[in-house]
């Protein structure tokens, strides 16, 4: 009798431990970040280039802060993939943002030599979604240092 009240209890306590274990919420995010330092001669100008991507199940966003000498490259970029037609702009700053039923589906924003982009993956197309992708490689070899 003893040996099958010790089998119950550890079968009881194996499935309780088992259920607890199975119990957990799925949640995928990859960041990758980036950033070059290097330092020259006195004269010339340091290189930095800060680039990080956080991918996760709703969003998909792109953070890069470049050096000051490439924003004209990067807005041109921009401009050429968003449109001049839906650029809103004020003295530092040009946005870029697509907005569906009050909700945001999309924003980019270059403010001077940063840049940030998001995009809401349930309010995007797939199309979409992988242009964002191609615009954020293009930009990390766009603001990579020029040998």
């Amino acid at each position: 009798m003893k040996t099958l009240v010790t089998i119950v209890v550890h079968l009881i306590m194996g499935l309780l431990v088992a259920c607890a274990q199975t119990t957990s919420s799925k949640s995928t995010t990859s960041s990758t970040k980036t950033t070059v330092k290097t330092c020259g001669e006195t004269n010339k100008e340091n290189y930095y280039r800060s680039f990080t991507v956080i991918n996760n199940d709703e969003n998909y966003k792109i953070k890069v802060k470049f050096m000051e000498n490439m924003q004209n490259e990067v807005k041109s970029f921009l401009i050429e993939q968003f449109g001049q037609e839906k650029m809103i702009t004020n003295t530092t700053s040009y946005i870029w943002k697509k907005e569906i039923d009050d909700s945001k589906m999309y924003m980019v924003e270059l403010n001077e030599n940063q840049l940030r982009m998001s995009i809401d993956k349930e309010l995007a197309s797939d199309k979409l979604l992988k242009k964002f992708m191609y615009i954020g490689k293009e930009l990390k070899l766009l603001t990579a240092k020029k040998i």
